[in-house]
């Protein structure tokens, strides 16, 4: 509409002064139609510049998440740094109903934040504000200007619990080959600790049949992993120390 306006404005103005010879019509049309133009021109400057006619809407999501990476040892936020910086990152995340990785935006108006929480779930909590006309009455008038919902900003607070680990894909990468190393040393040690003492209570009682040493073997075998089981919880909190203390990149 103020489009249209500024158009009937700019031939008023045109007919006024360059069609019309009577002193008084020149006035009146060419005048008006400047006035017209002069104020339309006005406005739709004051909406481009101060949001005439708008106010702002805010709209908040809560998205539940899953580990950006699956794994038996730790659930990982991962975050990739842009261009080689050291402050500037896109947070890479995943939902339970995606296998997909998803990651927020690079953009001047986006904003992350990590917030620890004692929670036992991770959400992506996101808040986005726009500037929205007042009512129909301003969405008509500034119709085929441009956009009608103009976005002012788009904050991100991912909010996981102290369990979960932010590490940058580079350290997350490094992280996963340590663990599968030391996964495979604890079995090498579970085997070679359970054949060391089935041996010995062979030595013991020569006679034990096949039956008991299966039995055995089962029993030694169930207490080793259970001991290694208890034990990874705190060289992987170690790892992720160390991964942390990499570089990001």
């Amino acid at each position: 509409m103020i489009l249209i306006i500024l158009i009937i404005g700019l031939l008023g103005f045109i007919v006024g002064f360059l069609a019309l010879n009577h002193p008084v019509r020149q006035v009146l049309i060419g005048g008006g139609g400047l006035l017209v133009l002069t104020i339309a021109a006005i406005m739709m400057i004051g909406n481009d510049n101060w949001h005439w006619g708008m106010h702002t809407t805010t709209a908040t999501t809560t998205t539940t998440l899953s580990s950006a990476v699956k794994n038996n040892y730790v659930s990982l936020l991962l975050y990739e740094p842009i261009k080689k910086s050291n402050t500037e990152k896109v947070y890479v995340y995943r939902t339970p109903s995606s296998t997909k990785q998803q990651h927020t935006a690079v953009s001047l108006t986006t904003t992350n934040h990590i917030a620890t929480t004692t929670g036992t779930t991770a959400q992506l909590v996101t808040t986005t504000k726009r500037w929205t006309y007042n009512n129909n009455v301003w969405r008509e008038l500034y119709r085929w200007t441009g956009t009608h919902q103009t976005l002012i900003s788009h904050h991100n607070t991912f909010k996981v619990p102290s369990t979960w680990a932010t590490l940058s894909v580079s350290q997350a990468k490094w992280l996963a080959s340590q663990a599968k190393t030391i996964d495979a040393q604890a079995k090498t040690q579970v085997t070679a600790a359970v054949q060391a003492q089935v041996k010995q209570a062979v030595a013991a009682q020569p006679n034990m049949t096949k039956a008991q040493i299966a039995a055995l073997t089962k029993t030694v075998t169930q207490k080793a992993t259970a001991q290694a089981e208890q034990q990874a919880p705190a060289m992987i909190t170690k790892l992720v120390k160390q991964a942390q203390a990499r570089s990001i990149h």
